[in-house]
């Protein structure tokens, strides 16, 4: 950001054992831009929805990609009018869940067993961009994660980048129908 703060995903996981980044650019205003990211729908990414539909997601042609799914996998947090923020955990282990909002024990849980998980959708400087981190509590908890991250990570990078498109597209139709 160009006043010098520091993203929703900064804050909410500012350090992190695995990542992701897919972004490109977009020829259009925040506001059109923003607006495509919490309109565009499954049928619109056809690529994302079969890799999708494989892990039992709810990917319904009409559904929205990003407000009514990927926020079914966390808690949205509140992140500013040029950013889609959500945080996850995941216990690797049969353990209770801790006890906290999402967000807070993203931010303070440090019980060994819990994977952490932010993902954000984000459009500044002309660029729509997604963004995932991931942190684990412990050493052993981020080896066991490891070999699950390099599994899904290319499938996920298809998904992500067939869901920016599909933003994009919506966008640039939304700003020639307005201009």
């Amino acid at each position: 950001m160009s006043t010098g703060e520091r993203t929703g995903m900064e804050r909410l996981l500012p350090h992190w054992h695995f990542r992701e980044v897919h972004s490109l650019a977009v020829p259009a205003d925040q506001e059109t831009v923003m607006s495509a990211v919490y309109e565009a729908v499954w049928s619109e990414a056809p690529l994302a929805r079969v890799l999708m539909a494989v892990t039992g997601a709810d990917v319904s042609a009409e559904r929205r990609i990003v407000t009514d799914s990927l926020s079914a996998m966390g808690d949205v947090i509140p992140s500013g009018d040029d950013e889609f923020l959500f945080a996850g955990i995941q216990a690797l282990d049969d353990i209770p869940r801790p006890t906290g909002t999402t967000a807070e024990l993203v931010e303070r849980c440090t019980d060994p067993g819990i994977v952490k998980v932010g993902m954000n959708v984000r459009f500044a400087g002309g660029v729509l961009s997604t963004e995932t981190r991931v942190l684990a509590t412990d050493e052993r908890t981020r080896r066991r994660f490891r070999p699950y991250w390099l599994f899904i990570r290319f499938a996920s990078g298809l998904t992500r980048q067939s869901m920016l498109r599909a933003i994009r597209a919506r966008a640039l139709r939304q700003a020639a129908a307005a201009g």
